[in-house]
């Protein structure tokens, strides 16, 4: 017999990486990608499920969908790129999904950077990318080291001001070590929390920690609509602040994109145009001074003596940047992605949409 409790339990649905990659893949040729285009997106979609940073994967799948369903975003872009020197490019994305164009120039950075030690490349007119591992892990499979930069819709306050005007863009690097599956990857936010966590939260009508935002009239809340439609706070007060600024010269201003709070918001209901959001990326030769085995030998000495230090209290061992989410895929390739019941509700109704059966 059901009691009011019981029938409000919400049901967790797992399914294997493969198979949700499939059926996401097949939503985006619904959505007139080309295969090639929506294996890529949802690659890099599922890919954040798989290392744990649920926050950027399948639940922001409707998101992209929904941008190109209302023309604000090109299904079929035609990417083209401008050599400024035989190893600077400058990216003109066509207004196609960010997965595909940061791909395309991360994929290009790593070839001039293998010929010439250094590949940069500036990208405008693009779209929201997803989580920036997803191109770092390009670089690192390469033996390349990466930095990657972007600029977003305005969710943090400059410090000293009470309004949202510069994006959450993620800080990212990564570096190769000497297991090749377990690279060195730190990215992080700029905010004190994943947007993302803000926009679920906000959907399914959970509470936030005190601490992470801002209401609209800058009152401290622990309610995630009001959260996510209020004013996201930075992660060490004026330092994430001054990072977020950063990212909005580098992301928006220098490669020729929107920037100055002038991003469109992708995770709400503007779609009065397209987003034009910047990226930036640099791509080094891992060898580039020392050869390859130095390097990959001297990664793996600095990890080792770090994981020796002693312990913080509470702690059982440290763990380098990247490793946890290691950890996580390694879990998640045995028991499969576990997504919650609000989660797959958006991707039944997606995939009724477009008109693909839902593997739930």
């Amino acid at each position: 017999k059901h009691t009011k409790y019981s029938m409000s339990i919400k049901k967790n649905y797992k399914i294997k990486p493969d198979k949700l990659e499939k059926f996401i893949s097949t939503v985006y040729e619904k959505c007139k990608l080309s295969k090639k285009h929506a294996s890529i997106v949802a690659k890099g979609l599922v890919r954040a499920d798989v290392r744990g940073v649920w926050s950027h994967g399948v639940v922001r799948a409707p998101i992209y969908c929904q941008r190109i369903l209302k023309k604000v975003a090109n299904p079929k872009p035609k990417i083209k790129i401008k050599k400024i020197q035989k190893n600077i490019l400058h990216v003109d994305g066509n207004n196609g999904l960010g997965f595909i164009t940061s791909s395309v120039a991360m994929n290009e950075c790593v070839k001039v950077a293998k010929k010439y030690g250094v590949g940069i490349a500036g990208i405008y007119n693009s779209n929201h990318f997803g989580m920036a591992a997803n191109y770092l892990e390009i670089a690192t499979k390469n033996n390349c080291i990466a930095w990657v930069f972007t600029a977003s819709s305005p969710a943090l306050p400059p410090h000293g001001a009470m309004a949202a005007h510069f994006g959450t863009a993620p800080f990212a690097f990564g570096s190769p070590t000497g297991n090749k599956n377990k690279p060195f990857i730190l990215d992080m936010a700029c905010s004190a929390v994943a947007r993302g966590k803000l926009k679920f939260a906000a959907k399914s009508g959970k509470k936030i920690p005190f601490g992470l935002a801002l209401d609209k009239f800058g009152k401290p809340t622990n309610d995630g609509a009001k959260a996510f439609e209020g004013i996201m706070l930075p992660f060490g007060g004026m330092k994430g602040a001054g990072i977020s600024w950063m990212m909005d010269i580098i992301g928006g201003i220098f490669t020729g994109a929107n920037h100055s709070g002038n991003v469109k918001n992708q995770f709400g209901n503007n779609f009065s145009g397209p987003a034009n959001v910047g990226h930036f990326m640099i791509c080094l030769k891992a060898d580039l001074f020392q050869n390859k085995n130095q390097f990959l030998k001297k990664m793996e000495y600095g990890i080792k003596k770090v994981k020796k230090l002693k312990l913080a209290k509470n702690f059982k061992e440290i763990l380098h940047p990247g490793e946890p989410e290691y950890r996580k895929e390694q879990m998640i390739k045995k028991q499969g992605i576990i997504l919650s019941e609000d989660i797959v509700k958006d991707l039944n109704e997606l995939g009724d949409s477009v008109g693909v059966k839902s593997p739930f």
